[in-house]
């Protein structure tokens, strides 16, 4: 059988399809680009930690601590130089430990430090036309306040924020929580709001945003491990081991040491000390080089730690003492009880049970269990081994919630008429108090962490602004925060360092005459979508090749 031979196609041919390949490869890719998923830079830091704009990476060579700093040095158009530290050594302090740079920890770590770029994310563009966002979202938007340039009318910033009011409903952020209730006046309406009506519900946050949302103040694995015991006098534990009493215990082993143990069955304490190490919203990425920052004092946190007792029926509770109540955990055997009681000038009342149920998993002895207590968003919460075994939720109102805070009645603290902002004073809020007590068992303990949550200040419009001097937006009944049928709430994860809906002003021109007037909202006009994931980070430029810091890609939550 004769066989044809084969015909091989032009190269002019085989071009033609390669262009034409190439050709429709770009069209898909600027289609998928402008209507499904598009890539944005983080330019700053008002998103810190979750995202980060610019910053400077360091790594403690005592604890091990690897957390970053916003650019500290500038060129004279207020954008941060390549090299930070190049004519002075930037002192930054361990979050950890609170070893700071040029004592403690080497004054090279803080010179010629290279300027990192902000995280670049992926957004999903068009989602919010099929479904509408959910509170706690990071959305990507378009600013819409002025733009300072008249040739730029209508080509707003992109911004990005944590959506945490939706259309239809009132916003008061109070203590650092979101409370809301369905809308009772009309957008923009400077009408006083009624902070003690019984209709308001806190916004709780889903696990998964929680988990994301927990900020680190301590954690014993960071201890430092130089084994020259001269060389670490300078640290000492938030962490004392105490009686009952208050005195202290000479049965624990804390001083610098990674874990924790306790040589006795004797009832004993295991207590943070507020006046070493505050509990506060305060942000290692907002150290400044001179001067320090106000904190307000928060009380959302979390409590976690491996615990290996040596025989079996080991007591453990945690206990916290905040808002003029005593929050009380315990487990015991396969119980695990929740509690409340006040305290009436330091005096407690009777005990109230939130929550008495059984689990499955129980402190065994010779082996580790995680435990986490979370008080957060007006629930208690037990976690063991990642799983939530009790919860128990308290519904106050934000008058009812400042008044148990701050020990004086909402009615008398704000008065009738918004001069200033009463609850913006750092100093009303006092630091709560924070222990685990142990019986039954010498342990050991790992990991002994604490945590704190997201904390949304209150503040006041800043001179020049239409504003100047009145409460920031939601955080006074005499500002309130109504939202429209189309209208969102932003915030920024760096609560503290963040232009967001608190106290944006007057819209931009053309945003106001075209798409909506009212202050502090996005019209749902200018969202864009849904941050998701952070695919591109800065690079480690530790070295003279840069490469891709792949280990903090990740979703966003």
């Amino acid at each position: 059988m004769a066989h044809t031979p084969h015909t091989p196609r032009s190269s002019g041919h085989s071009i033609k399809e390669t262009i034409s390949s190439l050709i429709v490869a770009f069209i898909f890719a600027f289609v998928f680009r402008g209507f499904v998923v598009e890539a944005f830079v983080i330019p700053t830091g008002s998103m810190a930690p979750t995202l980060l704009g610019k910053h400077m990476r360091f790594q403690s060579p005592e604890s091990g601590t690897t957390w970053t700093v916003n650019p500290w040095d500038n060129d004279p158009g207020n954008n941060p130089l390549p090299i930070q530290g190049a004519k002075r050594t930037i002192a930054v302090t361990d979050p950890m430990t609170g070893a700071r740079v040029g004592n403690q920890l080497p004054s090279d770590m803080g010179t010629k430090i290279p300027t990192l770029s902000g995280d670049r994310i992926f957004v999903l563009k068009y989602l919010y036309s099929f479904y509408d966002p959910a509170r706690f979202d990071v959305v990507v938007f378009k600013y819409p306040g002025p733009t300072n340039n008249p040739l730029t009318a209508g080509q707003q910033e992109n911004y990005i924020k944590r959506l945490v009011g939706l259309p239809g409903e009132e916003i008061a952020l109070v203590d650092g929580d979101v409370f809301t209730r369905k809308a009772e006046g009309t957008a923009g309406s400077l009408t006083r709001s009624d902070w003690a009506a019984n209709n308001w519900k806190i916004a709780r946050k889903p696990e998964r945003i929680q988990r994301a949302l927990w900020m680190t103040l301590y954690d014993s694995s960071a201890a430092p491990l130089n084994p020259e015991a001269n060389l670490r006098t300078w640290f000492d534990s938030p962490w004392k081991g105490l009686t009952p009493d208050g005195s202290t215990d000479p049965n624990w082993t804390i001083d610098a040491n990674t874990t924790y143990t306790l040589d006795t069955a004797a009832p004993t304490t295991l207590t943070w000390d507020t006046d070493a190490r505050p509990i506060n919203d305060s942000y290692p990425y907002n150290e400044v080089a001179r001067g320090s920052r106000s904190t307000f004092a928060v009380a959302d946190i979390r409590l976690a730690m491996g615990v290996e007792p040596e025989q079996d029926g080991l007591k453990l509770a945690a206990v916290l003492e905040t808002r003029s109540h005593q929050f009380r955990a315990e487990i015991e055997g396969n119980r695990v009880l929740i509690r409340i009681r006040p305290l009436t000038e330091g005096t407690p009342g009777e005990w109230r049970t939130l929550e008495d149920t059984t689990t499955k998993r129980t402190l065994k002895a010779g082996e580790v269990t995680n435990v986490e207590f979370w008080h957060v968003d007006q629930s208690v919460q037990v976690w063991i081994e990642g799983n939530r075994v009790a919860n128990a939720e308290y519904d106050w109102s934000p008058a009812l919630r400042i008044e148990h805070t701050l020990g004086q009645s909402a009615t008398d603290l704000l008065g009738p008429v918004a001069i200033g902002n009463p609850l913006a004073s750092e100093l009303l809020y006092p630091q709560p108090k924070v222990r685990w007590e142990l019986e039954g068992s010498p342990v050991t303990l790992y990991r002994v962490r604490l945590a704190r949550d997201l904390y949304y200040r209150p503040g006041v419009y800043n001179r020049g602004f239409a504003r100047a001097g009145e409460p920031s937006l939601g955080t006074h009944p005499a500002q309130p925060n109504i939202l429209g049928p189309d209208q969102f709430f932003v915030c920024g994860d760096n609560s503290p360092n963040s232009l967001d809906g608190r106290l944006w002003d007057t819209p931009d021109p053309w945003v106001y005459q075209q798409i909506d007037p009212t202050i502090g909202i996005v019209p749902r006009d200018l969202l864009i979508g849904k941050a998701f994931f952070v695919y591109f980070p800065s690079f480690h430029k530790e070295n003279k090749l840069p490469i891709p810091d792949v280990g903090r890609m990740r979703f966003i939550w």
